[in-house]
């Protein structure tokens, strides 16, 4: 289907994730033997803390990553090795779809790590096959974050996979140079488009959930996951959104990719002027165009703000350390979270802001740390959504099946409407 338009992309774009699968082969020996400062304890022996990193499907294992996650780690080790000097931290990065299969193989070994930094759905997957241990979580230390998205990273037993680390978003990336004015509403990002500006969706259930926020259908598609059906208004939006994804494949300048990674080569190549991008990607978009990447947030519409999908990123529990790491390993996650050690890691980071709620970060000094901070008030609509459909990919999939025959003409907005409701209702 995804041949059966002009708009769909030839093979070219897939590249990036062939590409990542490669390089995370070739990387990730070289990684885990990396660490960042080393100090002994009294005893001669270091005090060993193992960090497993799981990277955002938009990043390529690479030198240029491995420095970057040095970087960003180095803002917290620095401080937590004032209080624990004899701390020896090492990090390793794993590619997102492949950091179940490797916590099988290392937990079976006894030698996984002490802690993993990942998603909040994947450390609640990890939690669910055995991988990692609840987090001991005090109801006082969980006052720093929203109880809804505390409620996101528990698992069927009310276990909690991890502790809240910083929230990343989704954004607007655009060619300043090409496209001074970005849409700032989702009826002017066609008719930006007409006029002859190149426009890149991915066609991801993820990557385009942020355009049901603009369109009034986020109501009826958090109704039907919660099993009921829809009211007549809310219906009425999912039909809008549905209505205006195919029209958006009509116009002759959008152009819809299978991926992210594969929109995001034809933007970097200036075949594209305008993107919705992951904030991760900043500093790697940043480091290709320069001061003509424009940083903005995804177009409102007249039912509302765009609802973009907010990560958690989280600090979970490995099950292979011994009695001094178990400690180590909750003593930095307390660390992590203490409103100086995230105000440092909100203003050093750049892609991402501090979960911890109560700790301001200067948003108006720069233009993605503001941007981040609106994408994340309007994601915290979107955050039942995800709850709802959190691991049942079978749901998951069955709508992207759906969405993806509606954009490329296969079926009409109202029939995939119906389709839409039936499956988010868990109906057989």
């Amino acid at each position: 289907m995804m041949g059966a338009r002009v708009h769909a992309m030839p093979q070219r774009p897939i590249q990036p994730a062939q590409r990542q699968r490669t390089r995370a082969t070739a990387f990730s020996l070289v990684i885990s033997s990396l660490t960042l400062v080393g100090c002994n304890s009294s005893d001669g022996l270091p005090n060993v803390l193992y960090l497993a990193i799981a990277t955002s499907r938009d990043q390529t294992i690479d030198g240029e990553l491995l420095q970057e996650s040095r970087r960003r780690i180095g803002l917290l080790e620095t401080g937590f090795r004032q209080l624990h000097p004899s701390t020896h931290f090492q990090f390793s990065l794993y590619p997102r779809e492949r950091i179940e299969a490797v916590m099988h193989r290392r937990t079976r070994a006894g030698l996984g790590p002490d802690l993993l930094l990942v998603n909040g759905e994947t450390a609640v997957q990890l939690l669910n096959q055995g991988l990692t241990d609840p987090f001991p979580a005090t109801a006082e230390q969980l006052k720093p974050f929203p109880s809804q998205e505390i409620e996101r990273l528990r698992d069927s037993k009310g276990r909690l996979a991890g502790i809240p680390l910083a929230v990343q978003s989704q954004l607007a990336c655009f060619n300043s140079r090409r496209l001074p004015k970005p849409p700032d509403s989702i009826q002017t990002l066609l008719s930006v488009s007409a006029n002859g500006s190149p426009i890149g969706l991915s066609i991801e259930l993820t990557d385009l959930i942020w355009s049901a926020g603009s369109l009034g259908a986020l109501e009826g598609l958090i109704q039907a996951a919660a099993g009921q059906i829809p009211t007549a208004s809310a219906r009425q939006g999912i039909d809008r959104w549905l209505a205006w994804l195919q029209q958006a494949n009509a116009v002759q300048k959008v152009t819809f990719y299978p991926n992210y990674e594969s929109a995001e080569v034809d933007f970097l190549a200036g075949r594209l002027d305008w993107i919705p991008c992951p904030s991760t990607a900043l500093p790697r978009l940043s480091k290709h165009l320069g001061a003509a990447l424009g940083i903005g947030n995804l177009p409102k519409g007249n039912w509302g703000d765009a609802s973009p999908l907010n990560q958690v990123r989280l600090l979970a529990l490995g099950k292979s350390s011994s009695r001094a790491g178990r400690k180590r390993a909750l003593a930095f996650s307390h660390f992590s979270i203490n409103p100086l050690s995230q105000r440092n890691l909100g203003i050093g980071s750049q892609v991402a802001l501090p979960a911890n709620r109560f700790v301001g970060v200067p948003v108006n000094s720069s233009p993605a740390l503001r941007a981040m901070a609106i994408a994340i008030r309007h994601g915290q609509r979107t955050n039942m959504l995800s709850r709802l459909l959190q691991n049942n990919r079978a749901r998951i999939n069955k709508t992207q099946t759906q969405i993806t025959e509606l954009v490329f003409g296969e079926d009409n907005p109202v029939s995939t409407g119906n389709q839409l409701v039936h499956i988010l209702r868990g109906q057989p």
